[in-house]
């Protein structure tokens, strides 16, 4: 396994985990956003008002 190999795993699981990554990781993802677009984020909708309580 080489270096960016490693890097892009150490990347895509300190997004996964929601971790705060180093500044250069973070310019290492800007770059090479390709190597990332595989991960599926789940977006949280809200609630109808009728199933809401309150």
């Amino acid at each position: 396994m080489d270096e960016q190999e490693k890097t892009v795993k150490r990347i895509k699981a300190s997004i996964l985990c929601n971790t705060e990554m180093s500044r250069r990781d973070f310019e290492f993802a800007k770059l090479n956003a390709n190597l990332f677009k595989d991960i599926k984020f789940i977006k949280k909708r809200k609630a109808k008002k009728k199933w809401q309580r309150g």
